[in-house]
């Protein structure tokens, strides 16, 4: 089975991401907001990861993340941002999230941290890693 990635993103800003993914051959879906990823996530279709913007128009990456969490969706989580600095970095990873990545988003970065996240989410699977926690 393919692995499976949600785009949280303002349609504008996810474009060029979407295009890349399905270049790529990944099986990629997207979302604009946080009722609507959380209305994928818990739907039938199970994600193995998640890039979300760190705003959206209903509530922020904090939002997807909680619901994650809460959820036990099972889906790993990457937050995109605009301006990337440390306290941001590390307030993502405090909070549970896999990453946090800078724009601009770099094709060979975005393909690196997706096979990271992935060899993450597979261990948190079979328990070998402790278990995300949103603040």
């Amino acid at each position: 089975m393919p692995n499976r990635i949600l785009l949280v993103m303002p349609q504008g800003r996810r474009e060029r991401m979407l295009s890349f993914l399905s270049e790529s051959g990944i099986d990629v879906s997207s979302a604009e907001s946080v009722r609507e990823a959380q209305e994928k996530l818990a739907g039938p279709v199970k994600y193995d990861l998640a890039f979300v913007d760190s705003e959206l128009t209903d509530g922020s990456w904090r939002d997807v993340l909680q619901f994650i969490v809460a959820s036990r969706v099972g889906c790993e989580m990457v937050v995109c941002s605009r301006c990337g600095d440390e306290r941001l970095w590390a307030e993502v990873i405090q909070c549970g999230a896999f990453d946090l990545v800078p724009e601009p988003l770099e094709k060979q970065e975005i393909l690196r941290i997706i096979r990271s996240a992935l060899d993450s989410h597979y261990m948190q699977r079979f328990g070998h890693a402790s278990e995300a926690r949103a603040c």
